[in-house]
């Protein structure tokens, strides 16, 4: 028999197979994927636009940039969306009959959001090559590569970090409506205002620090502060919430 198959013989995989599949055939995931992927759409043609407006070449590498604003908006979101599903539809009763232990399936929800990152990931990728190729073959511009390397360490970063943060803060609030209010205030409200009150201490603060010093450098011990608050601390509550809370 399949591994995958059993249960018994691999909880983290069908648990895992699970929420990947919870991922792609929801409706608010459905609508959340169609609005990422008309953000990038719209990303993609600001690019074209803008490149051809100045009779520049188009760069695949700042169209990859580009594109990883929607991801990094979007994968967030969805990994909220995988989190708490299950406790706003009070599925956690059927999913925790059918496998006890709690811990097996926060992990399997880990391992299916940092997988449709990864995902995510190599989409965005494939797109950012295929419209270059496009529009330059079309409109006949020239069309170079650019720092390739470093625009997917940035969209790996932005993505990446991102899912998990989301993961861990709806882990942790196990409410999608509050999670997802919450990573966006995190995001676009705290991380602006938090430099006009704490000085010098705004990098250990900020949820965005982590990414940027992977991205650009900086201080290591900022980035770990940052990882610790937005990541690491949401982790933990989320594991002790998942296995204590009711599910009545």
């Amino acid at each position: 028999m399949n591994r995958l198959s059993n249960p018994a013989s691999n909880p983290v995989g069908i648990a895992m197979y699970v929420e990947m599949r919870k991922l792609v055939n929801t409706r608010s995931s459905r609508w959340l994927l169609s609005a990422m992927a008309l953000l990038g759409m719209l990303m993609i043609a600001v690019f074209v636009v803008v490149s051809a407006t100045r009779g520049e070449p188009i760069n695949v590498s700042m169209m990859l940039a580009a594109l990883a604003l929607p991801a990094g908006i979007g994968a967030p979101i969805i990994s909220i969306l995988a989190v708490t599903s299950d406790w706003q539809h009070r599925d956690a009763i059927k999913f925790f009959v059918l496998q006890p232990k709690r811990g097996v399936l926060l992990l399997a929800k880990y391992l299916a959001v940092a997988t449709f990152a990864l995902g995510i990931i190599l989409l965005v990728c494939a797109v950012a090559f295929v419209a270059s190729a496009g529009f330059s073959a079309i409109a006949e511009y020239e069309m170079v590569l650019g720092d390739l390397a470093k625009s997917l360490w940035l969209l790996t970063c932005v993505t990446v970090i991102g899912t998990i943060s989301g993961a861990a803060v709806a882990s942790a609030l196990l409410s999608t409506p509050i999670a997802i209010v919450f990573v966006l205030f995190q995001s676009f409200v705290f991380d602006s205002l938090i430099g006009l009150f704490a000085g010098n201490a705004t990098p250990f603060l900020q949820s965005a620090t982590l990414s940027n010093v992977l991205t650009e450098g900086g201080n290591a011990i900022a980035a770990i502060s940052s990882a610790a608050i937005w990541i690491i601390v949401p982790c933990v509550i989320g594991v002790w919430r998942n296995r204590t809370r009711d599910v009545v």
